[in-house]
């Protein structure tokens, strides 16, 4: 059995929270204990938790108003072709799966924010795009064969198929 401490945390607080975990289709405690995993592994990374979340929502905002997170590298327009996008994509793969960070989500969170993708049960399917965006898409592309994902093409769609 776990040995368990009191922490005090005004009411208030603590209705919210007991909404938000009932709202997520889980109890107070184990909400908590997620959450509290979450900060300490945040720490232990070096980065103050609280302010990870403040950036985190400051994204969130930013995703809505077209904003997404691109490699600076996507943006050289003197090398860039849609083949170095790619491969450029298939190289930070490891980069990305190296740090702990999944591929996958990387993929769906940019295709999404950017207005490329769109997501059906265990797939994210890119659409055809032209311009900038079809650079971002064969970026993503590299991304998903570089972290050993299913990539199919049908047509002018491309699929990304989860590993989960």
């Amino acid at each position: 059995m776990r040995s368990r401490r009191t922490l005090g945390v005004d009411v208030e607080l603590a209705e919210e929270l007991k909404k938000i975990a009932k709202s997520r289709g889980m109890s107070l405690a184990s909400y908590l204990r997620m959450l509290f995993e979450e900060v300490i592994n945040t720490e232990k990374s070096g980065h103050f938790a609280p302010g990870v979340l403040r950036e985190k929502r400051a994204e969130l905002v930013l995703s809505k108003l077209g904003f997404s997170y691109l490699p600076l590298e996507l943006l050289d327009t003197q090398t860039l072709t849609p083949e170095y996008a790619e491969a450029l994509g298939m190289k930070l793969a490891a980069v990305i799966s190296e740090l702990g960070i999944s591929c996958e989500e990387v993929i769906e969170k940019i295709s999404l924010s950017s207005g490329i993708g769109v997501l059906q049960e265990d797939a994210v399917i890119l659409i055809p795009t032209s311009g900038p965006k079809e650079i971002l898409r064969r970026f993503l592309i590299g991304l998903a064969r570089g972290s050993s994902l299913r990539v199919s093409t049908t047509g002018s769609l491309v699929v990304v198929r989860s590993s989960r």
